[in-house]
Order: structure tokens, then C-alpha cells, then sequence
């Protein structure tokens, strides 16, 4: 068959014999490989994320940027610098500012995205066809590598790298060049690239920022506001921008729609990536942390995100390893700032990490350090402040209502009141227990400021709503009761603050038992409205004092033991009392110390609790 091959060719067909075979072997035989050792590079070899028009709305870093060059430019010896931070700060931005300041400086100048190893090689193999057009390399990636090893003057952009380990042996062994890396990862470049991190914009920067990505100047009216709650994020004045031009709102409409549900941090514009917006850039981070970590620091940061953005104390948190590991694992992604004790987070972090149940998550570890953690309430206060604002109380439930009556006992009478008022406003009438507490805690606020009638009347009306909603037997119901018979005994109600006690001393030993405090102090307070109420020394009232203190001192020896403190100023309570009823010779007092027990064992048995004084 040889003699009828026919070989097509680009001026047509052409009918050839033996030698066709010959012709075919020299067309489709590749040149022999040109080593990449011998290969010099093209004039201007230039690969950029974005261009020169983009790279002009560039503003501030002039600092990083100086750092930037200066690290890079010693003249021998391979160099590797990491640009890390938040996602969205503007790292590869700068990245390419510095590149396009290197054009005509180094050649080539080469982007790779490379956030997985597989993307590095597609950048490596597309530097191997740029340097090589003539032909193609049988291994583009080695090819690439061995031309990177053997000349000098070059500059690799590697964008977005997750992890420094996947870039590691590249960076090691190729000395002849400069890398300059981005990554939002923060730790873990030692003896690989130095890192230099890159903060927010100050003021005055983003609002040029903003002002440069918007023409009209009268959409730029709150712009200044806008910027600030921002927390001069590039990423998210890049994207307002957009948003103002586009939809032809003020920036201070922006400012409204972002305050409400935050909706337009998820927006992009016409023509731009889906997937770069706010929300997205960071949820990319916290689906890599959970992949990697677990569920508990995006837990974390939602509980951060209710919180003030700075001087967050790390005592907030439980005192465990795995939530100290947790935090680091933020901290290294760049979406907390730890720094000793105190922990920071962006503000706009915060406003995307508000997943549901993170409220009430927030609420119970800000009661648990109110009531009971080591920071003083002075330095709590910005973050419930902050839990507040963010709407941390408009739902209620025993959390919510908890941290309010904490924060109401803290601050001023006054402060306390008027705060407890603007929180229960909407919510009276709901019959949820969780108000009620919150209204125990006013009713006690009020009590100075309001005439005893009005107290007795809130208290009255407190007893009937907790026997109804939480039941007549529930500690919280007891407690208020007690406390209803002192106001009726302070407003010389004698009968009524005695009946009151001892209905309230029965229901309290059936429910909580005879030596449970609250019983053994509803006695104690009855004892003290009989000697309030009786100034004559009538019998019947002098017995029932006595017979009621010696339950309580019985209660407290078997509950608390002889030893304890309360126990012995109880018993020096009565021995006083006792002493000074022996110093009476009347007939009835003397029935009365014959009924209770002869006034020399009593005083036996006191001095015992005064340590045999």
C-alpha cells in the first residue's frame, strides 16, 4: 500500500510513491526537546491577574509596598515573601501593584493562581509554552522547572496559596528567582517565605478608595460613614462601589441596606465574579477551617460576632485546650487578631458570621462571665452594649433575660430601671417565665423610688403571676413571697405579715423541706415581725421568738454544722436576747424562761457557739 499513500498537505494533495513514508516520519516527528538550560526568555513574558487600568484604582500601602520592594530587591540568592491577612484585605492587589512597578526590572513576571497543587502545575506548564512557543516540551511542568533552576531575574506570583506546605519544595528549589506569595493563612511560612501582613485601610485611604470607584459625586453623600463601617476593608469598598455606580443609590443608602440584613455584602456586579463578594471570600475560609478543624471556631466566631469587635478578653471563652486550638486555627486564616488575652475581629466578619443560634450562644457565655467570670462589669459593658444593639435581647428566652438582670444589678439604680423598662417594652403579657425575673429585678430596682404601696402592689402582683405561670411551690415563687412579708411588715400589717410567714413557712417545708435556707429564713423573719410588732413583752410572742429562732440555730447545726459562721451569729443573737430576758424578774418572764428551759442551760449551750467566752 505504500506506493497509494497520499499525504495532505496546506497546498493541496499530492500522489507520491515509496517516499511518501519518509515525508510522513519528518512531518509528524517532533523536534528533538530543546533544554530548558539553553532557552532565554522572550522579551516581556508578562502574566497578570488584572491590568494596568485596574492596578490605577489602586490607593495607600505605600508602606508595604516599600517594604515589598525593598525585601526583593538583594541582588543574589533566592528571596520568597508571603503577603498574608483577612481575605479581601488586598493582597493580591498589592501583588500586582509591585509586579507591574518589576516590568522591564524582571523577566518573566508570571501569576499563578494556586490554591491547590493542581493549579500550580497548570501555571507552570503555560510558562513552559510562553518561554518555549516553537515547540512543546514532552513534560511542560519539569520543563518549566528546569528553566526556573538554571536563570536568574525572574518573578513567580503565587496567588492564594492554602497551605505554605504545598509550596514549600517549589519555593526551596528554585534560588535563581523571586516569589512573592498570597495567602490568607498567616502561620507556618518558617523557612519557607517571610510573611508580611497586611492590615485594614486607614480612613483616609478607603474613602479615596471609594471615591475613585464612583464618578457622580452625589451618590458620595454619608461616604465617610459608609468607609468606617466597612472597618476599611478593600474587598467590601471595592464592592459598595460597584453597587453605588451601578444601582445609582447615595452612600448612605448603602450604609441603611448594609445596618439591615446585610444583604448586599453576598451582591456583585454586572460582569463580575460571582464568587468574589464579602460573604463569599470568607465563607470560602470558614468551609476550609470546618473541613480541616471541625465545627467549634466557626461556633467561636459566632459568638464574636454579637460581641464589640475589640478587647474581646479570651476568659470569655471556656479555659479548654480544644477552644484555645480553635482559636488559633482562626487567628492563622486571618479572621481573628489575638494578641496576648484579647482577641479582635473585623466588624464585617462579624456581620456575616450571625448564623442562626449564634444569639443565643453569645448570650450564655456573656451572663456566664457576667455572674461568675474574672473580668470586672466595666470591661464587659462595650459587649453587651455591642449584644444589644445587634438585637442579642429582642427575642426572649431565661438567657436573654438572665444577662439583663445581671447587667440591670450592675449599673446605677436609675441606669438599671430605665434599661429594664426599654427591654420588657413589647414583651409584658407574654406570660413568658423568662420576664418574669426581669420583673422581680425592677420591682427591687423601684423599691426607693416608689411609695410603699406601689412596691406592695408590684409584689402582689408578681406572687399571682409566678403561682400561676411557674407554681406555688417553685423557689422562685417562695422568694418573692418572702419578700411581699416584709413589705407588709414595713408597712405595720403586723397580722397580715404574721399570717403571711406562717402560710409561706408551711408551704416552703413541703416544698423545699423544713432546713432548706429559704424555710429556715421565712421562720427567722417571722420571729423578727413578732419583736417589731410587740414593744409590751407579751408572753405568746416572746414564746414563739424563741421557739422559732431555736428551729433556725437547729436547722443551721444540721445543715452547715456548729462550726460555721452563720451558725455562730445566730446562736449569739439568741444568747443576747436570752440574757437580756434573764435580767427581768417579773412573774411572766420567768414562766417564760421555765417554758423554753432553764436560762443557765441555755447560756450552757450559747457559749459553746462563742468559743466558751
Amino acid at each position: 500500500m505504500a506506493d497509494k499513500v497520499r499525504v495532505w498537505l496546506n497546498s493541496g494533495i499530492i500522489n507520491t510513491g515509496a517516499d511518501a513514508i519518509n515525508i510522513v516520519n519528518n512531518i509528524v516527528q517532533a523536534p528533538p526537546p530543546v533544554p530548558a538550560t539553553t532557552v532565554q526568555a522572550p522579551a516581556r513574558v508578562l502574566r497578570l491577574r488584572s491590568t494596568r487600568a485596574a492596578a490605577g484604582l489602586f490607593v495607600g500601602r505605600e508602606k508595604e509596598h516599600a517594604a515589598l520592594a525593598k525585601a526583593l530587591r538583594r541582588r543574589s540568592g533566592g528571596i520568597a515573601l508571603v503577603l498574608t491577612g483577612l481575605g479581601g484585605i488586598g493582597k493580591s492587589t498589592l501583588a500586582v501593584r509591585y509586579a507591574l512597578a518589576q516590568v522591564g526590572r524582571r523577566n518573566p513576571i508570571w501569576w499563578i493562581d494556586a490554591e491547590d497543587p493542581a493549579q500550580i502545575d497548570f501555571g507552570l506548564e503555560a510558562l513552559a509554552r510562553q518561554l518555549y512557543p516553537e515547540g512543546s516540551p514532552e513534560r511542560p511542568v519539569e520543563w518549566a522547572r528546569q528553566w526556573l533552576a538554571s536563570h536568574q531575574g525572574w518573578l513567580l506570583i503565587l496567588d492564594n496559596v492554602t497551605r505554605p506546605s504545598e509550596v514549600a519544595e517549589l519555593i526551596g528549589s528554585l534560588p535563581g528567582g523571586r516569589f512573592l506569595v498570597t495567602s490568607r493563612q498567616g502561620v507556618g511560612w518558617e523557612g519557607i517565605a517571610t510573611p508580611i501582613r497586611l492590615g485594614v485601610l486607614s480612613a483616609g485611604d478607603a474613602v479615596k478608595m471609594l471615591d475613585r470607584r464612583v464618578s457622580d459625586r452625589g451618590l458620595l453623600d454619608g461616604g465617610e460613614e459608609l468607609c468606617g463601617a466597612l472597618g476599611g476593608l478593600p474587598l467590601a469598598i471595592e464592592m459598595a462601589g460597584h453597587y453605588i455606580a451601578q444601582n445609582q443609590v447615595s452612600a448612605r443608602t448603602y450604609l441603611r441596606r448594609l445596618s439591615g440584613d446585610g444583604a448586599v455584602l453576598d451582591w456583585t456586579h454586572a460582569g463580575g465574579d460571582l464568587d468574589r463578594t464579602v460573604a463569599r471570600t470568607w465563607q470560602v475560609t470558614l468551609d476550609r477551617i470546618a473541613a480541616r478543624h471541625g465545627p467549634l471556631p466557626g461556633r467561636i466566631l459566632g459568638i464574636l460576632a454579637w460581641l464589640a469587635p475589640d478587647d474581646i478578653p479570651t476568659s470569655l471563652l471556656p479555659d479548654e485546650d480544644e477552644y484555645e486550638a480553635a482559636v488559633g486555627h482562626l487567628a492563622a486564616y486571618g479572621l481573628v487578631t489575638r494578641s496576648g488575652d484579647v482577641l479582635s475581629v473585623h466588624r464585617l466578619v462579624q456581620a456575616v458570621s450571625k448564623v442562626p443560634g449564634s444569639r443565643h450562644l453569645a448570650g450564655h457565655t456573656l451572663r456566664t462571665a457576667w455572674t461568675d467570670g474574672p473580668e470586672p462589669a466595666d470591661r464587659l459593658a462595650p459587649h453587651f452594649a455591642a449584644f444589644v444593639a445587634a438585637g442579642g435581647l429582642a427575642e426572649l428566652d431565661d438567657t436573654s433575660a438572665d444577662l439583663a438582670v445581671a447587667y440591670a444589678r450592675t449599673v446605677s439604680r436609675q441606669e438599671g430601671v430605665a434599661f429594664l423598662e426599654k427591654t420588657m417594652a413589647g414583651h409584658e403579657g407574654s406570660g413568658h417565665p423568662a420576664l418574669l425575673s426581669m420583673r422581680t429585678t425592677l420591682a427591687l430596682l423601684r423599691m426607693p423610688l416608689d411609695p410603699l404601696d406601689v412596691t406592695i402592689g408590684a409584689f402582689e402582683r408578681l406572687v399571682a403571676d409566678k403561682q400561676r405561670v411557674l407554681g406555688p411551690g417553685a423557689l422562685d415563687t417562695l422568694e418573692t413571697r418572702l419578700e411581699l412579708g416584709g413589705l407588709y411588715a414595713r408597712r405595720g400589717e403586723h397580722r397580715r405579715a404574721f399570717a403571711h410567714y406562717r402560710q409561706l413557712a408551711t408551704d416552703a417545708e413541703r416544698a423545699l423541706g423544713r432546713n432548706h435556707s429559704l424555710t429556715l429564713q421565712t421562720k427567722w423573719d417571722l420571729a423578727e415581725a413578732y419583736l417589731d410588732a410587740d414593744q409590751t413583752w407579751r408572753a405568746s410572742h416572746t414564746i414563739m421568738v424563741l421557739v422559732l429562732w431555736f428551729t433556725v440555730l437547729t436547722g443551721l447545726e444540721e445543715t452547715r454544722g456548729r462550726d460555721d459562721e452563720t451558725t455562730r451569729q445566730i446562736g449569739l443573737t439568741i444568747l443576747k436576747y436570752v440574757s437580756t430576758l434573764a435580767l427581768h424578774e417579773d412573774p411572766g418572764t420567768r414562766r417564760i424562761l421555765r417554758l423554753v428551759g432553764a436560762a443557765e442551760r441555755i447560756r450552757r449551750r450559747l457559749k459553746r457557739l462563742d468559743g466558751g467566752a
